[in-house]
């Protein structure tokens, strides 16, 4: 499970990356930020030193009760005829208690259900991980976009001053919009100042998801305009067994039964035995000694144990079911929200900037011929960048939205595993 899990975590974002891209040629894909946090993050190898403590507790949860060696020394330093040592009796004894036949038993196997839930929790972790360093991955490739829009706005905002200081030279506009172009371009180098410094920031972050503090790469290869598409919701639903969280209640159900079990098979009161040999000093004899124990009320001190396990166990399944309802309702509305940033993206990319592209040129067209004034060819401009900018924002929303869809599902949604 925990293999097919972080297979489907590999292949869930394959369509937003190139995975010819390689680190020694400064680029790097989505493909190997995921085998990279698998290999350095911390996290992760915390998991292995946990992985191998439940192992140490179910060697220890194996093992009998041990042998107990006895040294009994009596009639020692008494007075009278007792003084001295010459009416010393020693007793070299074993005892053991002997566990009824299902104690060890059960003993093991609630060490089993707790290594297992621990793996399930480790699971949880693990697709969180993948989830959070592919979430600064979209992060990186959406400010390398907002990088690049700020040097076209740059551009577009200089081409602008270079139209309006020709008008102004010919005597056609007034030397103040030639100023608020000014300004306007120091505004934008600006802009795109603060941009370069958070692509550095998003940088170091994606670096910190394995480990490391400085970026290796300089740049992220992905194509965000790409939106593999997603199965229906009832193909979904059908996936939401996969979600840890409702795995780790399965396996916290058996561990329960397994509690039970261990406390049922305490009403059966062990037995203490203990053999030996017994030297008497006076006569100068020794003789083999025999001891059975038994305690009392086994059953009645074991009762409230097993009453406890057997509430717990029965609230199991209605906690499941409470879970599941959650997940449902989250995975539902996470899908609504996937189909809105589907249908966003395709009016921005089929309907709103196409109409924005014409509408800039025909807005500067119609200012060097006077037609239009410079606010409005600055209100055009702005349509343009602004519909360029949301539809990077909506095409990161989808793929970011579909890789939480994929965390709650545990699986990839374009192999439907």
């Amino acid at each position: 499970m925990r293999f097919r899990i972080i297979l489907a975590l590999v292949c869930m974002t394959t369509p937003i990356a190139h995975a010819a891209a390689n680190l020694n040629t400064g680029s790097i894909t989505l493909e190997q930020v995921i085998i990279k946090v698998l290999e350095d993050n911390p996290q992760l190898g915390i998991n292995d030193f946990e992985a191998k403590a439940a192992a140490a507790r179910i060697r220890q949860a194996q093992q009998a009760t041990p042998l107990e060696f006895k040294v009994e020394l009596e009639n020692l330093v008494g007075s009278g005829s007792y003084r001295g040592i010459d009416q010393l009796e020693t007793t070299l004894s074993l005892a053991k208690v002997l566990e009824p036949n299902d104690s060890l038993t059960s003993r093991s196997n609630v060490a089993h259900k707790q290594q297992n839930l621990l793996s399930n929790r480790q699971d949880s972790k693990r697709l969180d991980l993948l989830a959070q360093a592919t979430a600064h991955f979209i992060h990186l490739v959406v400010d390398q976009h907002r990088l690049q829009i700020a040097r076209d706005h740059l551009a577009l905002m200089q081409h602008t001053l270079e139209i309006v200081s020709q008008r102004v030279s010919a005597g056609r506009s007034h030397r103040a919009e030639q100023g608020r172009l000014n300004i306007e371009v120091v505004q934008a180098e600006i802009e795109l100042e603060h941009a370069e410094h958070e692509l550095l920031s998003s940088r170091l972050k994606l670096a910190t998801s394995w480990g490391e503090t400085q970026a290796q790469f300089t740049h992220a290869e992905a194509d965000l305009f790409q939106l593999p598409p997603v199965g229906s919701f009832a193909q979904l639903e059908t996936l939401l067994e996969h979600n840890p969280d409702l795995t780790r209640f399965a396996t916290e159900e058996r561990l329960s039964q397994a509690r039970l079990r261990l406390a049922q098979s305490r009403r059966a009161p062990g037995l203490a035995l203990s053999g030996g040999i017994r030297y008497l000093n006076e006569p100068n004899d020794a003789a083999l000694m025999f001891s059975v124990s038994m305690p009392f009320g086994a059953s009645t001190r074991a009762k409230p144990e097993i009453d406890e396990m057997q509430y717990l166990s029965q609230s199991q399944p209605l906690r499941y079911k409470q879970q599941r309802l959650a997940l449902y309702t989250s995975l539902y509305e996470i899908y609504q929200e996937l189909l809105h940033a589907q249908t966003t993206y395709e009016a921005l990319n089929q309907r709103i900037i196409p109409e924005a592209q014409q509408l800039a040129t025909d807005y500067q067209q119609g200012y060097q011929t006077g037609r239009f004034s410079l606010l409005e060819l600055n209100e055009a401009q702005g349509t343009l960048l602004e519909a360029q900018m949301e539809r990077v924002m909506a095409a990161a929303n989808y793929h970011s939205l579909k890789t939480e869809i994929e965390r709650l599902t545990g699986a990839a949604l374009n192999s439907g595993e």
